[in-house]
């Protein structure tokens, strides 16, 4: 029996090492080709004032050329340039195609990162030079859209096509630092283990191994509750005296553990456990390399946006840089919290639709609502849901829950268990510790736990937390090394050779002093995501690769990754055959070619979520702009009244308007501003007619940018939340 203790991070002088690439002669010719090409365009291009525009070359970096006279001044040079482009990338592919046949050895993907990066490295320059400006008829190339740079007259872009110029603000802004504070690493309980875990790889089983003479029994965790209180309520058994190396029970999924030391009259430590066992009829999806399918891992964070990653958690955000990781940086949320735009990924709905096809607000409602996980279920993987945060969960806040347990391992009873069991601290009003970890910790090892312990079928797992990420957007910092750390487990256990893992979250801040800068707006809008692809997959599909690549700088929604999630399970299938989301029926999987010229319309982004439009200031004393907020202060009197349940909610007054920005060139405006009572701070976009000057009567979508935690209980009805002041 291999002794492995569940404390399953390792240590950092135990983080797998990176390894230089075998193949020297490949990785010679492509650099000197690409040095070559590089040489001939500036000696072609001496007089041109494009010349010195150009940022150092790095895979990660988009080559920022500015579009000027110079292309038209010499097309020939540049149609040379991309011819010698195109022939780098040709053999690029081939190289691809050659390794995928020579190889029947097993190369892990940390060992490969630096070869696997070169052949990236050509594809991103290549693919940055094409998106420039093809206007000119270039041989090999059919586009003939004016394409732009993602840096323009000092300005810097995320997406910038004529439909969406998705603005990059700087997140190490001056403004951003001055209310940043850095947090550490907390250890919530320095005493060492009574108790640990000994997991075995073999059979996957577990034993509680005591480090000391003590006393110590344990209490099974079961879920408990039945009717309305199905997924809220759960139950502790009697504690159940151990001896050393107790083989825990495959009925035991959860359990407390309570040890006492001599004279054995106190408890002396208290700790949660949690294990997953092999499914009884779990099915060996990998024995044919042919058939091969798989496994699905989403690893997600509350409340982070991409600015957010790269500035609190620099270490992530360089592990993600450096490994196999493709980031798409036009990402854009699809609706205000986390419900609609985690549905639109697990179901491919639309909130409305969402709820009227899935009733979360009705016993048995989320039980019949067909989550992306089922398919994977009829498919013969193992799934999981876990989220931390009990009252604040997804699929329970305001909401019936599921009636029963909605995948083969499920963390509800669990997290219950845990919050009201042991000791709880706080930090920024959320549960940091719980017992002797974070919060967060217990789901993060239910995962890893997870994939162990399905290593050799399929699985898909999501698991899901917001106790160090919801109310303040300086606490993920506190976890950065430590998320490092999980993602190497990862890796070290070999779940990275056939797992497709989403790294992601729902949206940024959606409230607090970042959500006011004048970055806010962009902050919002675009959470981080980032999706790793196994070694097997990049070679056998290396056009998938490709479309990760280009697909960077694109706009895209969370109805994609619905339907990439879809894809994945038909990867051989033609994309004009896979299935559309219900909610985007224009939406598509990122492993195909998503369309530069995309708006956020065909993205299935509503107007008020999408982050593509230029604002230009209007005057808050203009008349218009107080018609405008007047009327909008109106509108939400009205919707909160028709709603049953919101009766004791009181009647809003417009206080203070902040901003007045027009929308483009188009009749529509974001506004901000306040209302008493509460100072309640809203922002909406409005469709103003001038002549009748007048809003429509419709509610318009709201952004509430500070906290309403307190103000709003007198409400039932979860929509009217950020609106009503009791």
């Amino acid at each position: 029996m291999t002794n492995i203790k569940y404390e399953l991070v390792p240590n950092e002088e135990r983080e797998p090492s990176e390894k230089k690439p075998s193949n020297w002669i490949v990785k010679i010719l492509f650099i000197s080709l690409v040095l070559l090409t590089l040489a001939i365009y500036t000696l072609s291009c001496a007089d041109n004032p494009l010349k010195n525009s150009a940022a150092p070359f790095s895979p990660w970096r988009p080559m920022r050329l500015s579009v000027g006279s110079g292309w038209t001044n010499n097309p020939g040079n540049f149609s040379s340039l991309l011819d010698v482009l195109y022939k780098i990338r040709s053999l690029g592919e081939v190289k691809q195609t050659e390794t995928a046949e020579a190889s029947h050895s097993k190369v892990t993907d940390t060992e490969s990162s630096t070869e696997d990066q070169t052949e990236r490295s050509t594809i991103a320059h290549t693919d940055r030079v094409l998106e420039i400006s093809t206007s000119l008829p270039v041989t090999g190339y059919s586009k003939t859209e004016t394409l732009y740079a993602l840096e323009s007259n000092g300005k810097k872009y995320f997406v910038n096509s004529p439909q969406c110029q998705m603005g990059h603000p700087n997140p190490f802004a001056s403004n951003i630092q001055h209310i940043y504070k850095k947090h550490s690493y907390i250890v919530c309980d320095k005493s060492p283990d009574m108790i640990t875990v000994i997991f075995n790889e073999t059979d996957s089983t577990y034993r509680l191994h005591k480090i000391e003479n003590s006393t110590c029994c344990f209490k099974q965790i079961l879920r408990a509750g039945s009717s309305t209180n199905a997924d809220h309520q759960y139950k502790l058994r009697p504690c159940v005296e151990f001896q050393q190396d107790l083989l825990v029970p495959t009925e035991v999924t959860a359990m407390i553990t309570y040890c006492r030391r001599h004279p054995f009259d106190k408890v002396s430590q208290k700790d949660a456990f949690s294990f997953v066992h092999p499914r009884k009829d779990q099915i060996n999806n990998r024995t044919s390399l042919h058939k091969r399918r798989p496994s699905v891992l989403l690893w997600g964070i509350d409340s982070i946006s991409r600015m957010t990653l790269e500035l609190t958690m620099p270490r992530m955000y360089e592990y993600l840089n450096s490994q196999h990781w493709f980031e798409l940086q036009g990402y854009n949320k699809m609706g205000d919290n986390t419900f609609p735009n985690l549905m639109a990924i697990l179901t491919g709905f639309n909130k409305t639709y969402a709820n009227a096809r899935c009733h979360p607000d009705k016993v048995r409602g989320l039980d019949e609502c067909p989550f992306i996980w089922k398919d994977f279920k009829d498919k013969g993987y193992t799934t999981a849901f876990a989220e931390d945060w009990s009252k604040y969960s997804t699929f329970d806040y305001s909401s019936k829950g599921f009636y029963n347990p909605p995948t083969d391992v499920y963390g509800r009873p669990l997290v219950l268990a845990v919050e009201e069991e042991l000791r709880m601290t706080q930090r920024g009003q959320m549960p940091y510790c719980l017992g002797r970890k974070p919060a967060s910790e217990y789901i993060y090892d239910l995962g890893v736990q997870f994939t162990m312990v399905n290593r050799n079928s399929t699985f898909f797992g999501m698991f899901w937390t917001n106790t160090f990420s919801h109310n303040d957007f300086s606490m993920p910092s506190a976890m950065d090394e430590r998320l490092v750390k999980y993602m190497r487990t990862l890796d070290k256990n070999g779940i990275m050779d056939n797992t497709i893992i989403i790294f992601f979250s729902d949206h940024g801040a959606r409230f607090g002093p970042l959500r006011k800068l004048n970055s806010g707006f962009v902050e919002e809008r675009l959470p981080f995501i980032y999706i790793r692809v196994p070694r097997w997959i990049r070679e056998k599909y290396p056009k998938l690769l490709r479309n990760l690549q280009v697909n960077r700088n694109r706009l895209a929604s969370p109805y994609d990754i619905h339907a990439t999630l879809r894809h994945i399970l038909e990867l051989d299938t033609p994309k004009d055959k896979l299935p559309r989301p219900e909610g985007c029926s224009t939406c598509h999987s990122v492993f195909e070619e998503v369309d530069w010229s995309r708006n956020c319309s065909q993205a299935g982004i509503e107007e008020h979520w999408c982050t593509c439009d230029s604002l230009s200031e209007v005057s808050t004393t203009d008349s218009s702009a107080k018609s405008m907020s007047t009327q909008l202060v109106e509108s939400i009197n009205k919707y909160v009244a028709s709603k049953k349940g919101a009766e004791r909610c009181r009647r809003l007054k417009l206080s203070r308007i902040f901003s007045v920005q027009r929308r483009g060139n188009s009749n529509r405006y974001l506004i901000q501003l306040s209302v008493q009572p509460g100072d309640a701070l809203f922002e909406a976009t409005v469709e103003w007619d001038a002549s009748a000057r007048r809003i429509p009567d419709q509610m318009p979508s709201i952004s509430r940018l500070n906290t309403y935690a307190g103000m709003s209980g007198c409400s039932s009805v979860k929509e009217t939340r950020k609106y009503c002041i009791c």
